[in-house]
């Protein structure tokens, strides 16, 4: 006779075991749901590649919250972002107006980061979502200053207009602006990465943390400066990387015509880069004078790069301008033939692996100074990056200043030349900033024509300084300074070196542009290279082992723990 009771037993017991499963399997799916959708939100990942390349850096927190304490005066974008708030928010209550008033102005002004794609699709991409991760990191970081938002451009082309130059200008959804008030800088997406040449199409770094962090900058200045790039002279840019350089470092770039244009008044920083025809002076025949304009331009306070290649031609004009700031292209004049010759440098000693000829230089960094004060913070780490220049001609001290020799007698590694200048109530003066080593020569016309010595290397950069004092009505006095960089080296600026974080010469122009500008600037944060896709630490060999071991034994333990089970149940 069938027991009825033992059946209903076992029944209850399967009855309760699959209610019991099927719990634990809806509580499985529900709390995987939640930690996923909090996981998005609150970005709860562990990056796990060997560089940390999806990570934002505390240096890049610190610069936002609290800004560069390198300056005095400086204001960090948080604190920015709080006066604005306070000034619209003065402004409304004087003007009795509240939300949805015409004229009225946000009292929460935000930080946004806008993303012209839907999240989907952003999402749907690798790269983009990198970049759409890191902005909301920067989200989670400062929930109360930075947001992020999505547009559909090609569904609604309006909701970005505020940001074109033009009515007729497209933004494609590629594109990512960031943006605080009326101030904004739009980038493709292209940009936060780096890649080999313009044209490839894979990245091999990330550079999303410095991109994000300049833009930033920039939106929350109180007057975004201008740097123009002056283009009338056959001018050459060896690469884009110049412009996005000077981008990071917060300007408005803008092209210049010296020769039919006024210098905009907001412009603080020209740059001319291997000219190829002279600049104009008033001759009697042409009544624009370009060098007057320059001369101009730097006695209001502001800077001038300049960039030659050896091979450039003699500018009688515009080299007889540099020398009044202490900078002299250094040639070879052959007392025979009467030809001049371009010196090119070249330092066995320090130059790159491979290059025989020494032409390709890592540069010495000068400690001493006030072209120290420019790479102050890129020798402030353990091992400072190299700045490389190559194919440089030599820069001497103009003979129109008076050579002197700072002597340290407690140190004389601190030691060092400089030149100085005063005429008519102007003083100047000049300061190496990159020299070779003490071993570099220089060639011209085959031959050797120059050498570096232990007190005298040759000069790679220079930085020239005009302070003066301006007497306010208070009767007090304000120090201001005009600047003029120079190297002789175009190539110091081409793509390979410039956007290669392995190098230190980015972080030149930005640490030039800090010192110039006196404006805050995001030197150090380098583009992360990606990580290799396999495992590191272990061989090929003990991954496939590894692979097999965890394939294999879950299967095999899982089958004999259902043996026992089943052989125990019949022995019962």
């Amino acid at each position: 006779m069938r027991n009825n009771t033992f059946d209903k037993r076992k029944f209850r017991y399967a009855s309760t075991s699959v209610v019991m499963t099927a719990l634990i399997i809806a509580a499985i799916i529900v709390f995987n749901i939640i930690f996923s959708a909090l996981g998005s939100k609150f970005l709860w990942y562990v990056d796990l590649t060997p560089e940390l390349v999806f990570t934002l850096s505390d240096e890049c927190f610190d610069l936002i919250e609290n800004g560069d304490d390198s300056f005095e005066n400086s204001s960090s974008p948080i604190e920015m972002v709080e006066k604005f708030r306070a000034e619209n928010k003065a402004y409304n209550k004087a003007n009795g107006l509240k939300e949805g008033d015409a004229g009225y102005r946000d009292e929460n002004v935000m930080i946004s980061i806008i993303f012209c794609d839907e999240i989907d699709a952003i999402e749907a991409e690798y790269f983009t979502k990198l970049v759409y991760n890191t902005a909301l990191e920067l989200e989670v970081k400062f929930p109360e200053y930075i947001e992020v938002v999505n547009h559909n451009v090609v569904r609604n082309p309006s909701a970005v207009s505020a940001y074109k130059k033009t009515a007729n200008d497209y933004i494609p959804p590629s594109s990512v602006i960031v943006t605080c008030g009326s101030e904004y800088r739009l980038y493709d997406i292209r940009s936060f990465f780096t890649f080999e040449t313009t044209t490839s199409t894979t990245p091999w770094a990330y550079n999303a943390e410095k991109k994000f962090t300049a833009g930033i900058l920039a939106v929350t200045r109180a007057e975004s400066p201008v740097a123009c790039i002056v283009n009338n002279h056959g001018e050459s840019l060896p690469s884009t990387a110049l412009v996005s350089s000077l981008e990071d470092a917060g300007y408005e770039v803008e092209d210049l015509n010296l020769a039919k244009d006024d210098i905009p008044a907001n412009c603080r920083l020209l740059v001319v880069c291997n000219p190829q025809s002279d600049f104009m002076v008033a001759d009697g025949i042409s009544p624009v004078d370009e060098i007057e304009k320059l001369d101009k331009f730097l006695d209001a306070t502001n800077s001038l790069m300049v960039f030659m290649a050896p091979e450039a031609p003699v500018l009688e004009n515009f080299e007889e301008y540099l020398e009044e700031w202490g900078i002299v292209f250094d040639r070879y004049v052959d007392n025979v033939t009467g030809m001049t010759y371009p010196k090119l440098v070249a330092d066995s000693s320090q130059a790159a692996v491979g290059d025989v000829s020494g032409y390709t230089i890592f540069s010495e960094y000068v400690n001493v100074g006030m072209g120290a004060t420019i790479t102050e913070s890129m020798r402030d780490v353990a091992v400072p990056p190299p700045v490389v220049f190559k194919n440089a001609m030599p820069i001497t001290f103009s003979p129109l200043y008076e050579l002197t020799r700072n002597e340290n007698s407690e140190d004389a590694t601190k030691s060092y030349n400089y030149a100085s200048y005063y005429v008519d109530g102007v003083s100047r003066a000049i300061f190496d900033v990159f020299t070779t080593s003490s071993e570099a020569v220089a060639y011209a016309n085959g031959s050797i024509v120059s050498r570096a010595t232990e007190n005298e290397p040759l000069k790679l950069m220079t930085v020239s300084v005009e302070n003066r004092e301006t007497q306010e009505s208070n009767y007090s006095t304000v120090s201001e300074a005009s600047y003029v960089i120079a190297a002789a080296s175009t190539e110091f600026l081409s793509h390979t070196l410039l956007d290669a974080s392995s190098y230190g010469n980015n972080d030149v122009l930005l640490s030039a542009c800090r010192a110039i500008g006196q404006e805050p600037v995001p030197v150090g944060l380098d583009p992360k290279p990606f990580a290799d896709t396999t495992i590191d630490t272990i061989t090929s060999k003990e991954a496939s082992t590894y692979t097999v071991i965890l394939t294999i034994v879950p299967a095999l333990t899982a089958l004999a723990l259902g043996v026992v089970i089943i052989v125990r149940r019949k022995n019962r």
